[in-house]
Order: structure tokens, then sequence, then C-alpha cells
């Protein structure tokens, strides 16, 4: 997978054959980013990270700093592999179940979190979400296009995709 815009732009990052976890397409992570605008001094979160594709796009679009919360050390020991071929120092890598960690963390300026499709409670992860962004902060909650959740301010649909946007 390539890295689509920014000071990293055309870098690829290596994804474990086998993997179970779908990674964002380039024309969602675009118009994502089209839609959260600039990332200059801001703190992002990539929580269920699978490949790590969207905090590594943030990261080269000028995020303040960059969290990966992944729960399968498989996948985080790649996303950590693939930080190493980026001049940033400024990502953090936790091994955690996503739910524990946003009860407990610090909060965020961009929250983006793409789980299992159908398989995670959602509504308990974005009550909790919401409460750990920063004023002007935005949820963003990659889900597919059968799960029912409300309460979001925008949507964007690509196929069975859909990108849920809450802001505070």
């Amino acid at each position: 997978m390539k890295i689509n815009s920014g000071i990293f732009r055309n870098s690829s990052i290596k994804i474990l054959k086998n993997s179970l976890f779908r990674p964002t397409t380039s024309i969602c992570r675009k118009s994502f980013f089209d839609t959260v605008g600039p990332l200059n001094k801001k703190s992002f979160l990539d929580i269920f990270s699978g490949s790590g594709i969207i905090g590594f796009e943030a990261a080269s679009r000028g995020a303040k700093n960059v969290t990966f919360v992944e729960i399968n050390k498989r996948y985080l020991n790649q996303i950590i592999s693939n930080s190493k071929n980026f001049d940033y120092e400024q990502f953090y890598f936790i091994k955690r179940d996503a739910l524990k960690f946003i009860k407990k963390s610090e909060n965020f300026d961009i929250i983006f979190a793409d789980p299992p499709y159908e398989l995670y409670n959602l509504n308990i992860f974005i009550e909790n979400a919401l409460k750990k962004l920063n004023e002007g902060g935005m949820l963003i909650i990659e889900c597919s296009s059968k799960e029912t959740l409300e309460g979001f301010d925008k949507i964007a649909k690509f196929g069975d995709t859909n990108l849920l946007y809450w802001k505070v």
C-alpha cells in the first residue's frame, strides 16, 4: 500500500500475508483526509490500526503525533517495523483492546476507528470516544453500510463501506 499525499507521498508500507483486516482503500483515505482538512499540530489516534496506513498517512500530512492502538501483536509489530522507514519521531504504539484503551486514554484532536465490520459494539465505543476529543475534534468511524449508528454529523459512502463523522 502507498501513502497518497504529504511528505511521505508514494512511500509503501508492507502488510503481513494472510492478514484478516481490510485496509482502508485509497479512495476512502483521500475522501477522509480531504474532509478532515489540515492536520498541522493535531494529535491523531488510529485505533483498530490493522495495517497502520491511516496513521502513516496522518503523519505524512503533518499530524503533531500519531498513536496506533492494535490488539493483534503481529499487526502491531508490522506497524512498528514500517514506522522505521519514516523520518518521524512522534509515533506511539499500544497493544490493547480498543474499548479499554479509549476509556482511560488522553484526549486527541482526531480519532479514526476501523473496527471489524459488524463484530464490535460501536455504540459503547463511540460514547467513550466522543469524551476523548479535544474541543473542535473529530471522531471518524469506518464501518459496514449494514451497521446502524446514530448521531453522526456526516456520512460518506464507498460501496459496502461508510465513513461516519462526529464533530465536537
